[in-house]
């Protein structure tokens, strides 16, 4: 075969051209068959599926007068020279789409005898190229190249999170194992300093005891440096093994990219060259290929890299405790929500907004803000640097808050009317229908949560779960000390699993985490987070809460601890009420009195 040349197309697929390729003729297959001899085919027999030379054409009409032949003209030209592996003398002829199977003249008559749906290869391969399944493949390819390179890149971005951890390990763990070495080996010396001291009076004596003790000492060192280098390989095998199915995910994507390259080669190769029996073999190669791409590439973009820290005991540098010390590291999993996290601004949304009291992500293209002074919900449809509005609905009343009930259902709550109002939209955000709902007090915060409310009081102290009709069903205002958990909660949201309620109190300057049954779990307080409002958790539980008067937003775990301080004034922030999080385009808002600043989130 002449020389191939590749290069990439603009679809992604391998473009092949060569400057010449091998032209195959048909040969008889009688003459190969019963003498082992090679004669040029000159006629095809539609009855027997066989081709003949002109001897055993002139044969064949003369005994098989009844049977259809062919001549050169006619003849079937589309060949295709593979034989059987179960019948070596056999060509391969037939495809029984009920087995999906090829097969020779043998196979056909024994093992597909019973199949009704066997053709001669030719005839079932002469339409792939236009059928519809084969165009669909097609869009398919180009569809999937792109997701390739999107997840070259995921891969890319997430390696090297991998390797900066490991490095980091290594670091650490050589480090400290260096400095440990060296204090007990600095330990020794003192001891046989002093030992060399008294040896100047007796140094007869005390040389043979000098020996043996650096003896001693040195077989401590080695047994120690054994001890802790045991400990320190231990260590990066937690760190290599913690990482293990992370890296065999990415082994098999590249080694399925490799084929994947390879076989779109060829099936573009056989295209071109008219190949149809080898362009249908490929195809059927490739589809269940593309099956387990498309499988890997989800795998890839559902795969959490497991973050975690390397602590170094507190040894102290003696001989006694290093000694008998057995623990000089410890690997410690770090939980998601503890991450920290990057912003990267984006773009601002300005509007003719009074007092933004509450933001809600109703999907990755859908933005609903409240404002609170002019009574109104505003619509925006989100792209990818900016943002439209596309409608406004008034209200009577003053909103507050806003909560996601389903994909076309939210939840509003009105402090002054004392109520909760339920909006229905089609799928143009056009309201459908309005449920009023009795709010049980002035309320404010609300998340939904399994057909129940959450909802906060305006100073009361108190925080209830409502039934979708408004019923009570519990209340929570006090500890299990009897101490209020509460002064004026404020905003309210709820954890991914749904087991946890996180509540913002604006006068205690603080976030309250507690359990669906009232049960308080974690209190978070910081002297720089000034009057907390809105609150919203991302997928891995990570909490953030905007301080109004602290100009910034902090990133709490998911108990409470703070991981940092993650956007303030050096970000643009001037009073930020209220925050709201996308999980498909990682992008947090970040709702000021009258503009909202849109950031890029990243571990």
């Amino acid at each position: 075969m002449a020389e191939k040349k590749e290069k990439l197309t603009s679809h992604g697929i391998s473009s092949l051209t060569q400057d010449s390729d091998e032209i195959k003729e048909m040969y008889c297959e009688e003459c190969e068959r019963d003498n082992g001899e090679y004669a040029t085919a000159v006629a095809f027999c539609v009855d027997c599926v066989e081709y003949k030379c002109k001897t055993c054409r002139e044969y064949h009409r003369r005994h098989f007068k009844t049977h259809k032949i062919q001549d050169s003209d006619s003849m079937p030209q589309d060949f295709y020279f593979e034989k059987c592996s179960t019948h070596p003398q056999q060509l391969i002829k037939f495809y029984c789409s009920e087995c999906s199977k090829l097969a020779c003249q043998d196979c056909k008559d024994n093992a597909h005898g019973q199949c009704g749906d066997v053709y001669h290869l030719p005839t079932v391969a002469s339409g792939i190229q236009k059928s519809d399944d084969f165009k669909d493949l097609q869009h398919d390819l180009d569809e999937l190249f792109v997701d390739i390179i999107d997840t070259e890149k995921l891969l890319e971005a997430k390696s090297e999170v991998v390797e900066k951890q490991e490095e980091k390990a290594t670091e650490i763990c050589k480090e400290h194992s260096n400095k440990l070495i060296k204090a007990l080996k600095q330990q020794h010396q003192i001891v046989i300093d002093a030992f060399d001291k008294k040896m100047e009076m007796t140094i007869a004596r005390l040389k043979k005891e000098r020996l043996e003790l650096v003896q001693v000492l040195s077989e401590k060192e080695r047994k120690f440096e054994n001890k802790i280098t045991k400990a320190e390989t231990d260590i990066k095998e937690e760190v290599v093994s913690t990482n293990r199915e992370f890296k065999e995910l990415k082994s098999e994507h590249l080694n399925l990219v490799g084929n994947f390259k390879a076989l779109t080669a060829d099936l573009e190769q056989a295209q071109k060259l008219g190949k149809k029996c080898v362009l249908f073999i490929k195809y059927k190669l490739i589809k269940q290929l593309c099956e387990n791409l498309h499988r890997n590439i989800e795998q890839i973009h559902q795969a959490n890299i497991q973050h975690y820290k390397i602590k170094i005991s507190e040894t102290q540098a003696k001989e006694l405790s290093l000694d008998h010390e057995t623990s000089f590291f410890t690997f410690e999993n770090v939980h998601a929500s503890a991450v920290e996290r990057k912003v990267v601004f984006n773009f601002d949304i300005s509007g003719q907004f009074d007092i933004i009291s509450s933001l809600l992500v109703l999907s990755e293209h859908t933005l609903l803000i409240l404002d609170w002074k002019k009574c109104n919900l505003v619509i925006y449809k989100l792209e990818k640097t900016q943002a439209i509005c596309m409608d406004e609905i008034k209200f009577d009343t003053n909103p507050w808050d806003i909560t996601k009930v389903s994909d076309c259902k939210v939840a509003i709550t009105f402090l002054n009317e004392k109520m909760i109002i339920l909006l229905k939209f089609s799928e143009d955000m056009k309201v459908l229908d309005i449920t009023k709902i009795p709010g049980k007090g002035r309320c404010t915060g609300i998340a939904y949560k399994n057909n129940y409310f959450a909802v906060s009081y305006w100073g009361t102290g108190i925080v209830k779960i409502l039934s979708m009709s408004g019923e009570v069903v519990k209340t929570f205002d006090k500890d299990d000390y009897g101490q209020k958990l509460f002064i004026d909660p404020c905003y309210l949201t709820v954890s991914p699993d749904n087991t946890m309620i996180y509540v913002s109190d604006c006068e205690k300057y603080g976030v309250i985490c507690l359990t669906f049954d009232g049960k308080l779990k974690a209190v978070y307080k910081d002297d720089h987070l000034n009057l907390p409002y809105q609150l919203a958790v991302d997928e891995y539980g990570s909490v953030y809460a905007c301080g109004v008067e602290s100009d910034n937003v902090h990133q709490l775990s998911s108990d409470l601890t703070k991981v940092k301080i993650l956007i303030d004034k050096s970000h643009g922030l001037d009073q930020p009420r209220c925050v709201a999080y996308c999980q498909n385009t990682k992008r947090l808002f970040v709702g000021m009195r009258n503009k909202i600043r849109v950031f890029n989130m990243s571990l």
